[in-house]
């Protein structure tokens, strides 16, 4: 099981690594002497597709993989380091530049745990999941623009002193509000779609999910559906149990009195059905019965 785990965690991580890789070829973080051109609507948005992807595998699989493809946020100055092989994006300062790769991972990672518990609740309740976003938008929206502020005033080499730094934000706190504006409308609408569309398709398909005891998520059809399939074919069951059967048995874990125990189960039971129902798979039911019954008593003779 474990090394099962660490491949799908590094799979996750790898998959995070790209998805960032790309919002940070959005991002471009060269200087043009716009202020605050890195963090217009298209790149914001790009970073909150990555963010909302946290919350599906949070969803769909566990908490522990998406914390795995969140933590790849960093990937995002990766990308503009190695595109130009220099810090010029941060002012050529690499103070700032191990301060924005700690913060393009902390943003997705705080998306992943504060709506952690949200994502795994299985009882789906809108305006619960809405008010749990907006919530978490603002919560990592101050380190959001704190990213943003550290990238323009890095590239403004005559801002050194905390005094000149108030005033920047006081001359250009429209541009801070736009870009907050454009940073909770993407992660709201991107992460709300994320909880809908999971909602939709399990509704859809009629699947219920369940948490198992390591916190992961397990699939299953409706009962109501279960028992159609098994009014359709009313010898599946048993057919599944004999096979779960003949798996233990392979095992060496049963001993001879208990298969002697099931054995008569199964053919009082298949009895039963064959007096009942004139249809479904009845001659495969038999065939796996005498399969098992000869692979019983070879072993034991």
């Amino acid at each position: 099981m474990l090394p099962n785990r660490a491949i799908k965690f590094a799979a996750y991580m790898f998959l995070g690594f790209s998805a960032y890789w790309v919002a940070g070829a959005a991002t471009n973080l060269t200087p043009t002497g716009i202020i605050f051109d890195s963090f217009q609507f298209l790149p914001t948005a790009i970073f909150a597709m990555a963010n909302a992807i946290v919350i599906l595998i949070a969803i769909v699989d566990s908490p522990r993989y998406g914390y795995g493809f969140a933590g790849m946020g960093f990937a995002i100055m990766v990308y503009n380091v190695a595109r130009t092989w220099n810090l010029d994006y941060v002012g050529g300062k690499p103070d700032m530049l191990l301060l924005t790769i700690v913060l393009c991972s902390l943003i997705p990672l705080l998306w992943g745990y504060l709506l952690s518990g949200t994502a795994r609740n299985l009882r789906f309740s809108a305006v619960n999941r809405f008010y749990a976003t907006l919530k978490t938008g603002f919560l990592t929206l101050s380190v959001f623009v704190i990213l943003a502020l550290t990238v323009e005033i890095s590239q403004h080499p005559n801002i050194d002193k905390l005094g000149e730094v108030y005033v920047f934000i006081s001359m250009f706190s429209g541009d801070i509000l736009q870009i907050c504006w454009y940073y909770l409308l993407s992660n709201v609408v991107f992460v709300m779609t994320v909880f809908f569309a999971d909602h939709l398709v399990l509704n859809a398909f009629d699947i219920e999910k369940e948490m198992t005891e390591d916190g992961e998520v397990v699939y299953q059809r409706s009962i109501a559906e279960a028992e159609e399939e098994e009014e359709k074919n009313p010898y599946g069951p048993i057919i599944k149990e004999m096979n779960n059967f003949q798996s233990e048995f392979k095992k060496g874990k049963l001993n001879r009195l208990t298969c002697v125990q099931k054995l008569g189960k199964f053919r009082s039971e298949l009895d039963l059905l064959v007096s009942k129902y004139d249809y479904g798979s009845k001659n495969d039911a038999e065939k796996l019965l005498h399969k098992i019954e000869r692979n019983v008593e070879f072993t034991f003779k």
